[in-house]
């Protein structure tokens, strides 16, 4: 990961190849926000999920290093009892950004691809469709990886008893459900889109279940 990491700064970063001693300080700056809080779902492991889903469609993407740089700022800060993590990890990505040297317009974009993860909206451009995407890929994962990813979410969320948690995973899951489709790009629609739906289908009707 942090070889991975260097090669797209040298590749964003103004001095090009070649990183200064603080241009190769912000992988410890990202290990630090991806462990503080103490994450179960959305850390580091979920960054390079996430990572592995775009290098499949890589070919797809109009900027391809600045959705790359969003996908691995997209979470750095979350607090799982606030409601603006996107806006705050934005925030940040933004400082690392001035950090390398990025240019403005670099910055400015990896801001709006950063806030589609809120996934509030439907994503207006290809990149935005990539990144959002790529957020959701994991809906679409095989049963017991989803059942993991369940788990962890419960973890992350542990400060809300279990009435509180259900009702909000369940707003959740019915939101996702009641869109026409809940991937944006033909590609993840044709690979994810019908997994994704059963995995949350069931997973609706087990925490209905448990509340009778």
């Amino acid at each position: 990961m942090r070889e991975r990491w260097n090669r797209l700064c040298e590749r964003v970063a103004a001095t090009g190849p070649g990183l200064s001693e603080e241009e190769n300080l912000t992988y410890e700056m990202i290990l630090t926000l991806y462990s503080h809080p103490v994450r179960a779902y959305h850390n580091l492991e979920h960054i390079r999920q996430c990572l592995e889903a775009f290098d499949l469609v890589r070919l797809l993407a109009e900027e391809k290093d600045c959705v790359e740089y969003a996908i691995w700022l997209h979470d750095c800060v979350f607090i799982a009892e606030r409601p603006d993590n996107e806006v705050r990890s934005a925030d940040t990505a933004g400082a690392v950004a001035a950090l390398l040297g990025c240019r403005a317009e670099f910055m400015h974009r990896a801001r709006e691809l950063i806030m589609v993860t809120r996934h509030d909206r439907a994503p207006a451009t290809g990149d935005e469709s990539l990144v959002a995407d790529i957020d959701l890929s994991i809906l679409g994962s095989g049963a017991a990886e989803y059942a993991a990813y369940r788990r962890a979410i419960r973890k992350e969320f542990r400060f809300a008893d279990d009435g509180m948690f259900r009702a909000g995973r369940c707003a959740f899951l019915r939101r996702m459900l009641e869109r026409e489709a809940i991937y944006s790009t033909v590609w993840f629609k044709r690979e994810l889109e019908g997994r994704a739906r059963g995995n949350m289908e069931r997973e609706l009707e087990e925490i209905e279940g448990a509340k009778t």
